[in-house]
């Protein structure tokens, strides 16, 4: 595996956590970093080539489980996740 550019990480991570605070968002008006633990964890699922379905059972369990909402947006999720896929993005 190559060497990790640490710069371009914390970019990308920047890119996750801004596209989670304003297109996921479960809670609703939360400080900026709120969202950072799912943010670094969706980072390493892609960069490990996880599939879509495996992001969106991770923001399912994010949201319903971790989270105690015991309900799921799966529709918001799916935005979340096609957004990932953009070229360029996160």
């Amino acid at each position: 595996m190559p060497p990790i550019d640490k710069g371009a990480s914390r970019i990308w991570r920047g890119r996750i956590r801004d596209m989670l605070n304003s297109t996921w968002d479960p809670i609703g008006g939360c400080p900026a970093d709120e969202y950072d633990g799912y943010a670094g964890k969706l980072a390493a699922m892609i960069r490990d080539d996880a599939t879509d379905d495996e992001l969106l059972e991770y923001l399912r369990w994010a949201e319903a489980v971790h989270m105690g909402f015991g309900k799921f947006n799966a529709e918001r999720a799916r935005n979340v996740v096609a957004l990932l896929r953009v070229p360029g993005s996160p």
